[in-house]
């Protein structure tokens, strides 16, 4: 009988220990979702208090703080956590979330550097296409060379919204509107969310001279989920909101 009572005390520490950091995890994952990242921090630190440190935790973790602009703590992180024994997969998924906390912290060449010796170690994931290919736009543009890697990433994975996002912008950057409107088109119908869909599509309509298309698109942005790891800052949208009115105001 004592063995019994002992046992199902057992069980339910442990369903408690199990539940709780379940719970908090959960209600982060649904703050995450709708796009408040604050609350989905703070539910995450009291799942991580009563969690065992293991790569998925820790991982999860830095993925939530780099959207509310801890970016040194998710560089600490991320160092420390690359500083243990681990699989190669595991490493290569921690190595391109550290290249993304290096770039937020500033550190452009360390993040694109790690990422490039990714590749050219022949790794390939979806992740790592479109952060470089990303980083190849920031460095380099119009070369040719940013081009054929974001078509290459393209043709691995032509659903990804990153990586069609990075391929519109390479069709737009080269003057191929048309191209880049395709693309464009059908980001938006899958990721109606995304800021930078929109914004990149409006810049197509500026260049196609539909005005009119540019300020409908222009006003979804609000609508969107927002956090510090958009790309295009506020700033850009209120400018282009602006010279998008004055283009409107002169043809009336």
């Amino acid at each position: 009988m004592k063995i019994a009572i002992v046992i199902a005390i057992c069980l339910a520490i442990w369903a408690l220990a199990t539940f709780i950091p379940f719970s908090y995890k959960y209600k982060s994952r649904k703050a995450l979702a709708s796009g408040n990242f604050s609350d989905a921090k703070r539910y995450y630190q009291k799942a991580l208090k009563c969690s065992k440190y293991n790569f998925k935790t820790q991982m999860e973790y830095v993925y939530i703080i780099l959207r509310t602009g801890d970016f040194e703590e998710a560089l600490n992180t991320m160092n420390k956590l690359l500083s243990y024994k681990m699989e190669p997969q595991n490493r290569n998924l921690a190595t391109i979330q550290r290249c993304m906390c290096y770039y937020k912290t500033g550190d452009f060449d360390s993040a694109y550097n790690d990422a490039t010796e990714l590749y050219n170690d022949g790794y390939r994931s979806i992740i790592l296409y479109g952060l470089l290919g990303y980083f190849k736009i920031l460095k380099a543009p119009l070369s040719d060379e940013t081009f054929k890697f974001c078509r290459e990433a393209y043709e691995y994975a032509d659903d990804d919204r990153d990586i069609c996002d990075n391929m519109l912008i390479c069709h737009y950057n080269r003057g191929e509107y048309a191209k880049a409107k395709e693309i464009s088109d059908s980001v938006l119908e899958e990721e109606p969310k995304f800021v930078e869909a929109w914004y990149h599509a409006a810049q197509i309509d500026v260049a196609l001279g539909d005005y009119k298309s540019a300020r409908e698109k222009l006003d979804k942005i609000p609508e969107c989920n927002r956090s510090l790891m958009t790309t295009i800052p506020e700033s850009d949208v209120e400018k282009l909101n602006d010279s998008v009115n004055q283009k409107l105001e002169e043809k009336n």
